[in-house]
């Protein structure tokens, strides 16, 4: 089977209730595409929060068995995944040694894990029907780390690396995979793990000093995603103001 330029495309957004996630899954309904969003409780997710359109799907990227069973009722439904964009994440902060086994083993299961086995389950569909777009979210911490946020770095950085091969190996199939890489967007979890000040500082340090929203990275979501990116994978997008400049 093998689909057909500029036919509408089936788009899955890991952790579409809220950020980066749910702006992400509002843009690709916008334009057509047929989005399932993913929430570890969907049924809790506030009307205010819900996109229409969207078809909300629970999803614990902890737990195998979740993602296991996730996959199987897709396939059971003959729905096939054309875009894949793996946004769920976990966020971390604190000096390395004061953190608990357990803390950073749940960081990496979500960040980490839990990506490669969803997108190992849905690359033989991708393989089959000759097209695919994965798009890992990522972040500028992995080339532009702060001081303790360590396991978070290496987690996001792990990616990268999943990114850059998964390209080389799906390429021939007509699978792209590229990472997005946000630089500091204002979410409510990041507010809450770091608190405002640094986000001031970090702003001070782009080269276009204003505060990053959501909606900034859908310009590149859009190319990513796109029939025509086809000669674009195995590449890291930032997003980020010119951070890395300031």
């Amino acid at each position: 089977m093998t689909t057909t330029p500029g036919e509408p495309r089936t788009a899955l957004v890991t952790g579409a209730s809220s950020g980066i996630g749910r702006a992400t899954a509002q843009f690709l309904v916008d334009r057509g595409h047929s989005v399932v969003g993913t929430s570890r409780n969907p049924d809790k997710i506030p009307d205010a929060d819900r996109v229409e359109g969207v078809r909300y799907r629970a999803l614990d990227l902890r737990d195998a068995a979740s993602i296991d069973g996730f996959a199987g009722a897709l396939a059971a439904e003959d729905v096939h995944v054309d875009i894949l964009v793996n946004n769920a994440g976990e966020s971390q902060s604190g000096p390395l040694e004061d953190l608990p086994l357990g803390a950073l083993e749940r960081l990496f299961q979500v960040n980490v894990l839990g990506p490669v086995h969803l997108t190992q389950l849905l690359i033989p569909a991708m393989r089959a029907r000759g097209y695919g777009r994965v798009v890992m979210v990522g972040s500028m911490l992995a080339s532009f780390p702060l001081a303790y946020r360590s396991s978070y770095v290496a987690s996001k950085a792990a990616l990268v690396g999943l990114t850059r091969s998964l390209a080389v190996s799906l390429g021939p199939a007509g699978v792209t995979v590229n990472a997005l890489s946000p630089g500091a967007i204002l979410t409510e979890r990041e507010v809450e793990i770091l608190g405002d000040d640094p986000h001031a500082a970090i702003v001070a340090a782009q080269a276009v000093p204003r505060r990053l929203v959501p909606e900034d990275l859908l310009t590149a979501v859009r190319f990513l995603v796109a029939d025509g990116s086809a000669a674009m994978t195995g590449q890291v997008v930032e997003v980020g103001a010119g951070l890395v400049l300031g």
